[in-house]
């Protein structure tokens, strides 16, 4: 049996009886370097397992939610929502101006769009809905505000774009996001 077709049989018993997917996918690895016809050594496993993980660049992404989850459980989201509410918290609507402009932040410090939605934006909801916003507006405020944490730099995605694509530099990608991140965040204060 051909080592491609024994990996997904593999995985798929393994998916079947109720392994985790990650578990699943490491399992059928093994069996398909075991009992394939083409031999492969199990050091091919171990190297490439090592190879794999051993990148310089790709260690910021770790870094990036864990800065995100000291920020939600620490109270620097707190003086973030407040500085956001100096700029714009003035203004007729500001609760929802003030959603933007502290996600727009944020997204510059957590580079992930669900870190964004998650630490600031389910206060950011809480705040909106006591302010006598409707939630859905304000769910829907917050979700599409979020999507300027992959744009803003430094972004998770483009790290690992630039590591896949070896013609481009992560510090290009960080400088070319930065103008489409703000526009995109001047918009929907616009639109707000």
């Amino acid at each position: 049996m051909s080592a491609s077709v024994l990996l997904l049989v593999s995985a798929c018993i393994y998916l079947a009886i109720g392994v985790p997917v990650a578990f699943a996918l490491g399992l059928s690895t093994i069996t398909a370097l075991v009992f394939s016809d083409a031999g492969f050594p199990l050091l091919v496993l171990l190297k490439e397992t090592f190879t794999g993980i051993d990148s310089f660049p790709l260690m910021a992404v770790p870094f990036f939610i864990l800065a995100a989850e000291l920020m939600s459980g620490g109270s620097l989201t707190e003086v973030l929502l407040k500085f956001a509410g100096q700029f714009v918290g003035h203004k007729r609507g500001g609760l929802g101006y003030t959603n933007v402009v502290s996600l727009t932040f944020f997204s510059g410090i957590s580079g992930s769009a669900l870190a964004d939605a998650a630490g600031p934006g389910s206060m950011l909801i809480r705040m909106m809905d006591k302010a006598g916003y409707s939630r859905s507006y304000a769910a829907a405020l917050t979700a599409s505000t979020a999507i300027v944490g992959p744009i803003i730099p430094p972004s998770i995605i483009m790290i690992i774009y630039a590591l896949a694509d070896d013609n481009v530099s992560v510090a290009a990608l960080f400088i070319a996001g930065l103008v489409p991140g703000v526009l995109i965040a001047v918009a929907h204060c616009g639109t707000g």
